[in-house]
C-alpha cells in the first residue's frame, strides 16, 4: 500500500528527486479517463508524458495540484500530463475532484489498481503525490515523490527532452549510468 505524504503514516526515507530505476523497456500502462475513455500510454509516444500519481483525498496531492497545473500551462504543448488517482476505488470520487478544482489536464485511474499496489510496469511507490517523468520513447527518465519545489517538474521535462534524440542506429539514447544493448 502506498504511503500518503499528508497522511497519519510516517514519510519514507529518500522523499524528494531520484533518477528512475534501472528499467530501459518502455513503460506500457492502460488508464481509464473520467469520461470513460481509455488511454493507453503508448498511444502519446512521441512527447514525453508526466504522470502525477496521486489519491483524491490526500492533502498533500491536493496542495500540489497548484504547481503542477502551473507547470501544464506554461508547458503543456511539450508534454502530456496525466493525474492517475491510485487510491483503492478511486472513480467514485475522481469526477467530482476534477470537477471541483478544474484542473488543466485529464486525470485517470487504472481499473485494476495495480499501481497503488505497486504491481504495475511502473513499480513500488514510496509514497503520494510521486511525478513519473517517461520520455517520447516510453521509457522513465525520472521520478521526484512529495511535494514539487518550483524547478523540480522543470528538471524533470528537460531531462526527458535531453532525451529526445536518438543515437546512430535509431534508437532512443541510452538512460543516464546504462550501456546499450
Amino acid at each position: 500500500m502506498v504511503a500518503s505524504c499528508g497522511g497519519q503514516q510516517p514519510q519514507p526515507q529518500g522523499i524528494g528527486n531520484s533518477r528512475a530505476p534501472g528499467n530501459v523497456r518502455p513503460i506500457e500502462l492502460t488508464l481509464r479517463g473520467t469520461s470513460g475513455e481509455w488511454i493507453h500510454l503508448g498511444d502519446l509516444r512521441g512527447k514525453p508524458v508526466l504522470l502525477f500519481l496521486m489519491a483524491t483525498f490526500d492533502g498533500v496531492s491536493q496542495a500540489a495540484l497548484r504547481p503542477t497545473s502551473r507547470f501544464v500551462r506554461h508547458h503543456g504543448s511539450e508534454l502530456h500530463v496525466l493525474g492517475v488517482a491510485v487510491q483503492p476505488n478511486p472513480q467514485p470520487l475522481l469526477v467530482p475532484y476534477v470537477d471541483a478544482l478544474q484542473p488543466p489536464f485529464p486525470f485517470t485511474y487504472q481499473m485494476e489498481g495495480t499501481i497503488g499496489e505497486g504491481t504495475s510496469a511502473l513499480g513500488q511507490l514510496e509514497a503520494i503525490p510521486t511525478y513519473v517523468m517517461i520520455d517520447a520513447y516510453g521509457v522513465e527518465v525520472d521520478r521526484h515523490v512529495g511535494f514539487p519545489n518550483t524547478s523540480t517538474l522543470d528538471i524533470m521535462l528537460q531531462d526527458a527532452l535531453d532525451r529526445g534524440g536518438v543515437t546512430e542506429d535509431g534508437r532512443p539514447p541510452p538512460l543516464i549510468g546504462h550501456t546499450p544493448d
